[in-house]
C-alpha cells in the first residue's frame, strides 16, 4: 500500500539484537506497588507476544517472560516475515542486547537491569502518569470534550450525585440510567464496573471501596451508544535536557478500532487520511446497517486533539510509542458527537501492530487486521497461511504446545472482512 509507515520509529543499535518483551499485563504492573504475574497471565502474554512479529526485524528475540513461545516455521522468512527467535528465559542473550518492552514498567526495567540489557526508555513514573486516566481526564477537561456528565468521584455519595446529575443531563430516569466507573489504570474493557441507577450490589460497593481505600482515583461517565472508535498512533522523540525538543511527535497512522460490547479489542481497519470520507463498519450497536462514516472534519479534529496529548506527554518526559483512542457517540440530542481523547496509551498498542502489518503486506487501501477465533481458522484449513496475500495469517495458532484462543489475520478485501465481522465476530 502507498501509505508506508516507519517500522519502529526509533533508532536501534547497530549489530545489537533486540529483546521484544511482551508484558501485555503492563497496566497491572503500573497499578500495583508489588505485582506477581499470575499463571493465567503468563499464558496470555505468551500468546499475545507473537503479535510483536509485526515490529520485529531479523535477529530479534520474542520474550514473554514465562510460558515460552513458538514462532512460525523458517519458511515464513521467505513469505516476508523477519527471521525472529521465539525463546524461553534460559535461551536469551545475557548482554549486548537492546530491551524493547510492550510498555515501560518497573518490573520490565528491573528485568532488563538484571540481564544487563541496554534500555533507553522513559522513567516508569512518567509512563504511569501519561497512562493514567487522570491524565486523559484532565486533557478532556481542557478541551471541553468529555462525555456530558463525566466526573471524578471520591465516595459513594459523589457517585450517587454524579448518576443523578448525568441522568438529568441526558434526560433519562435515574433508575434506568446506565453508567461506568473506571479505575485509573485499565485495559480492553477491564478494571471498570458498569451499573444501572443508584442501587449498587455488594460486589460493586467492594470494588469501589477497595480502590478508594488504596488511594486510587475513580472516574464516572455515562454509558453511551458508540457509533465508531478509532485511534491515532504516534512516535514521540526524546526531549532535550532542558525539557524541550526540536523534534515534534510524529503521526505514524490511524486505524478504526473494532471492539465488542464489553470493550474487548477485535481488530483494526486502516484509515486512509487522504480520503474525503472515511468508511468502515460500526464498532458498536448504534451505527445501523449503513455502517459508520467518519468525516474529514471529525478526523482532523481528533488528530489535532491527539497531537496536543502527544505534546503534553513529551513535555512530561515521555518518549516512545503512544496511541490515542477516540470515539464518535450519540449525544443527548441524538446527534453524533466526538470524544477525541477517550484513552491514552503510552506504550505499543494493537493499533500500532495493525499499522505495521498493513505497511508490510497490505495491497489495498482498506485492509483489516483481525483477531479471529482459532476455531474459525480450523474451519478454513490451509486457506489461511502466512504466504496467502489475500487472507494472511500473522501469528501462530499453536504457542507453547497449546492452541491459542485468537489468531491474527490480515484481510485485504473489504468484502471479506465485512462478511467475517457480520458473522463470526459480530462487534
Amino acid at each position: 500500500m502507498t501509505n508506508a509507515v516507519p517500522l519502529i520509529g526509533s533508532e536501534r543499535s547497530i549489530d545489537m539484537p533486540r529483546i521484544l518483551y511482551g508484558n501485555f499485563d503492563f497496566e497491572h504492573e503500573l497499578a500495583a506497588t508489588s505485582y506477581n504475574r499470575p499463571k493465567q497471565l503468563e499464558r496470555l502474554n505468551a500468546e499475545l507476544s507473537t503479535h510483536l512479529l509485526a515490529i520485529a526485524e531479523d535477529g530479534d528475540f520474542l520474550f514473554s517472560g514465562g510460558a515460552g513461545s513458538a514462532c512460525f516455521p523458517a519458511s515464513i522468512v521467505i513469505a516476508g516475515f523477519s527471521d525472529v527467535r521465539g525463546v524461553e528465559s534460559g535461551r536469551l542473550p545475557t548482554h549486548d542486547a537492546e530491551f524493547v518492552p510492550w510498555g515501560c514498567s518497573r518490573p520490565a526495567i528491573s528485568l532488563a537491569a538484571s540481564r544487563g540489557w541496554n534500555f533507553s526508555g522513559p522513567s516508569p513514573e512518567v509512563v504511569a502518569a501519561v497512562n493514567s486516566r487522570a491524565f486523559s481526564f484532565e486533557r478532556e477537561r481542557r478541551h471541553n470534550s468529555a462525555i456530558p456528565g463525566a466526573v471524578e468521584i471520591d465516595s459513594g455519595d459523589t457517585l450517587e450525585a454524579a448518576i443523578r446529575s448525568a441522568a438529568d443531563v441526558w434526560n433519562r430516569p435515574v433508575a434506568e440510567f446506565d453508567w461506568l466507573v473506571k479505575a485509573e489504570f485499565g485495559m480492553s474493557g477491564r478494571e471498570r464496573i458498569s451499573g444501572n441507577g443508584t442501587s449498587l450490589d455488594d460486589s460493586q460497593v467492594r470494588w469501589i471501596c477497595r480502590r478508594l481505600a488504596s488511594g486510587e482515583r475513580l472516574f464516572f461517565e455515562p454509558r453511551v451508544e458508540s457509533l465508531g472508535e478509532f485511534s491515532s498512533q504516534w512516535m514521540i522523540p526524546q526531549a532535550e535536557f532542558d525539557g524541550l525538543s526540536s523534534s515534534e511527535p510524529e503521526l505514524i497512522g490511524a486505524t478504526q478500532l473494532l471492539v465488542d460490547r464489553s470493550g474487548q479489542y477485535l481488530g483494526s481497519i486502516f484509515v486512509d487520511a487522504s480520503s474525503i470520507e472515511i468508511p468502515g463498519p460500526n464498532s458498536g450497536p448504534g451505527a445501523g446497517d449503513e455502517g459508520f462514516w467518519l468525516s474529514r472534519q471529525t478526523f482532523e479534529l481528533a488528530v489535532q486533539n491527539a497531537r496536543s496529548v502527544a505534546e503534553a506527554a513529551q513535555q512530561l518526559g515521555y518518549h516512545g510509542p503512544l496511541g490515542v483512542d477516540s470515539m464518535v457517540y450519540r449525544s443527548p440530542s441524538g446527534e453524533p458527537a466526538l470524544r477525541p481523547i477517550q484513552d491514552v496509551n503510552a506504550r505499543f498498542t494493537m493499533g500500532r501492530i495493525a499499522l505495521e502489518w498493513f505497511r508490510r503486506f497490505a495491497e489495498t487501501d482498506q485492509p483489516a487486521w483481525l483477531l479471529v477465533p482459532e476455531v474459525w481458522l480450523n474451519q478454513r484449513g490451509t486457506a489461511v497461511t502466512p504466504d496467502n496475500p489475500v487472507v494472511r495469517l500473522t501469528s501462530p495458532n499453536i504457542v507453547a504446545g497449546q492452541p491459542v484462543r485468537r489468531v491474527g489475520v490480515l484481510i485485504d478485501d473489504p468484502g471479506d472482512w465485512r462478511k467475517l465481522l457480520a458473522t463470526d465476530l459480530r462487534p
